[in-house]
């Protein structure tokens, strides 16, 4: 029997009383600084980035005391997007997400169900999401978890420049470091705009 998520708990919360069961857990989750999860976002991440991802709170999942994966939760870049979803209570997104490939099946609806407690003794009460199925995901962990889906969103253009894709919004983002090579790579045909399908919407109230 698993017993992975019982074990898993927060072990430095803001709030007291927002630790879990067992010290001596395989998986553990931490708030902490963006600095700490950074590299394990950018190499197990899609977007291999987080640049430009607005932080507010970061959660930090270790394995014997190794970083492993985490989670970024932050204010949504629009503010018609709060406006839309929050109906007048806390609201967060979660803008980054991951675990290493190799950990046990459900490692991920376990640890992101503790960043949820954690977040509602904050005083969160909202949780925003998207799953993006150009990548193969469709929302199975948020599912697991009790998001509840509202709809998707409108598909989207995005460059294709050095076997990577980036938002077309990046052209025109001076604080983008590369915006000016994105430019001339559109320029001279070396970067194509692609359509993208939508996110698919997931919502939780915690």
């Amino acid at each position: 029997m698993n017993s992975r998520g019982d074990s898993t708990r927060v072990v430095r919360p803001v709030l007291p009383g927002g630790g879990g069961s067992s010290p001596t857990s395989p998986l553990q989750v931490e708030e902490c600084d963006v600095s700490v999860i950074q590299e394990v976002m950018e190499r197990v991440h899609y977007s291999h980035s987080i640049f430009g991802v607005t932080t507010s709170v970061c959660y930090a999942v270790r394995e014997h005391g190794i970083v492993v994966g985490g989670a970024i939760f932050g204010k949504p870049g629009a503010f018609n997007v709060s406006r839309k979803y929050d109906k007048g209570e806390p609201l967060l997104e979660l803008r980054r997400f991951v675990l290493e490939d190799r950990l046990p099946r459900n490692s991920e609806s376990r640890v992101l169900g503790v960043m949820l407690r954690s977040l509602r003794k904050r005083g969160i009460r909202r949780i925003l999401s998207y799953a993006d199925p150009s990548h193969g995901h469709t929302g199975v962990i948020y599912a697991a978890t009790g998001f509840v889906r509202h709809g998707v969103t409108a598909t989207r253009k995005h460059l294709m420049w050095k076997n990577k894709k980036y938002p077309d919004r990046n052209l025109h983002q001076t604080n983008f470091p590369f915006h000016l090579e994105l430019r001339a790579a559109v320029a001279a045909g070396e970067a194509q705009h692609v359509v993208v399908p939508g996110k698919v919407i997931w919502l939780r109230t915690l």
